[in-house]
């Protein structure tokens, strides 16, 4: 009997995200959530998908701290505003520019509908 793995060819590599990446620069505000005093900082987005977001940040984060984040999406007038788990932070420059990666955490149904229709249509 043939192992199904057996059968498939090395270079199949398997896709781990679960969804679609919309590579673009959207404009992006973001803040840790602490206390009642928010400091938003402004930067553009690197790529956008339904579970989150890759952006350019002025400062390194720890992992799993959350974000409120304002995003700017073609569907909207304004600015949505979505909560975001730190996943990862690379420091591209020293003290001026990361790289930070986010997984949603809290998004209006709308607006995750508004980024699946962007990712179909990209």
């Amino acid at each position: 009997m043939e192992n199904k793995e057996d059968s498939q060819p090395d270079d199949i590599k398997f896709e781990k995200r679960k969804f679609k990446r919309i590579s673009g620069n959207y404009i992006v505000s973001y803040a840790p959530i602490k206390g009642e005093d928010l400091k938003f900082d402004i930067s553009q987005t690197k790529n956008l998908s339904e579970g989150g977001l890759l952006f350019i940040s002025d400062r390194k984060f720890e992992k799993d701290i959350v974000l409120k984040i304002k995003l700017r999406l073609p569907e909207f007038l304004d600015y949505v505003i979505v909560k975001a788990r730190v996943v990862d932070s690379i420091q591209l420059a020293k003290g001026i520019m990361c790289e930070t990666r986010v997984v949603f955490v809290d998004i209006d149904k709308n607006v995750r509908e508004a980024i699946r229709r962007l990712a179909d249509h990209g």
